[in-house]
């Protein structure tokens, strides 16, 4: 299978992570490194550069390089707004300092080796090391209440800026949920699905809700099951009821021939031609990002390397106004932190990473 690859050189930025080096110790971001995407027709295997000037997504957002950060005031340029706006996605190829990298991939093990450096259990804790199978893929939720680097991470009061920026929440931003991945050599794919499925649908105001940054601790690539996006998709038409088990009722964790059916079957509903339908493979760098909208799908392959890893923290933030939906009862992971008596989200459970100072 051929693969064609359009790809954008790192421009002389700072990220925000670089700006959270007064944690970390300094450095400076390295230079040349690229991020690439292909994408490739929803009805076949055949990849189509994504590049400038055409109608694919996952072309770059400007012509001096995918996903820079300004540096003065650490939010996304107009054009990468644009792109994840249109395509449901931008690529931040220079977004964590590789000392930031190099401290969560030691921190990694630790936690799947339940080792809690606040001493408080995360939420959920997929892979027991001495019981589960060496290729299966890991997942622990909620790890910013059970290790202190993962928290400085995902409550970063920078990130929480940008993304409030980026979707224009007056009020700020929320952590809803994070999570910490780990798709080893032989890893399983992860069927398409959307996070608003599971995230927003618990609360209201449900339009834009929250939105997705994924952050890669290795590099990420079509060979080791990067993310791959259906472009465009957060505008297809909704005909579906919100259901909050409907991820489960969709197979989340899917088998390699089977991961993309879940948006064959979502563009049919929202009447989308499949020969129209582009999905997009995102290579990102160890130390970028991805930032997703919340009803874009998505999903990614199994890891076909022989020796490779795939380790991201992903943080899933919320508009910091947003409340419990009263009906029906929220479920899942966020059900146990609902108040009696109360739709307020309590800022120990959802802490604020950013308000506006008024």
């Amino acid at each position: 299978m051929s693969c064609s690859w359009h790809c954008a050189a790192q421009g002389r930025r700072y990220s925000v992570a670089t700006l959270l080096s007064f944690r970390y110790g300094t450095g400076r971001l390295g230079q040349g490194v690229s991020a690439c995407t292909w994408t490739r027709p929803l009805s076949n295997n055949n990849f189509v550069i994504g590049g400038h000037g055409n109608r694919n997504c996952g072309s770059s957002a400007n012509s001096s390089g995918v996903g820079e950060i300004v540096a003065r005031s650490q939010l996304l340029t107009p054009a990468e707004k644009n792109t994840f706006w249109q395509n449901g996605f931008v690529v931040l190829p220079s977004f964590l300092n590789m000392s930031v990298v190099d401290e969560l991939r030691h921190v990694f093990p630790r936690l799947f080796a339940g080792q809690f450096s606040t001493g408080i259990y995360p939420d959920e804790w997929h892979w027991r090391e001495g019981i589960s199978l060496p290729s299966a893929s890991r997942e622990i939720c909620n790890a910013w209440k059970a290790d202190h680097s993962v928290r400085r991470v995902i409550l970063s009061e920078l990130i929480g800026r940008l993304i409030a920026d980026l979707m224009n929440w007056s009020d700020g931003t929320r952590i809803a949920q994070d999570d910490v991945l780990w798709k080893p050599a032989g890893g399983t794919a992860v069927g398409f699905h959307q996070d608003s499925r599971y995230i927003s649908e618990q609360f209201v105001p449900y339009e834009n809700n929250s939105v997705t940054l994924w952050m890669a601790l290795d590099d990420a690539d079509s060979e080791n099951g990067c993310v791959e996006y259906a472009c465009g998709s957060h505008r297809w038409a909704r005909h579906d009821s919100r259901k909050a088990d409907s991820v489960a009722q969709e197979g989340f964790h899917a088998s390699s021939d089977a991961y993309d059916t879940p948006v064959h079957r979502a563009a049919e509903k929202a009447g989308v031609d499949r020969a129209q339908v582009r999905i997009a493979g995102t290579a990102v760098p160890a130390g970028g990002a991805i930032l997703h909208h919340q009803d874009v799908w998505h999903g990614s392959q199994r890891n076909k390397s022989a020796a490779r890893l795939r380790r991201a923290l992903v943080g899933h933030y919320i508009r910091s106004d947003a409340r419990f939906r009263e009906s029906p009862h929220p479920t899942y992971i966020y059900g146990r932190y609902k108040l009696a008596d109360s739709t307020a989200l309590h800022d120990s459970f959802f802490p604020l990473t950013f308000r506006p100072r008024l």
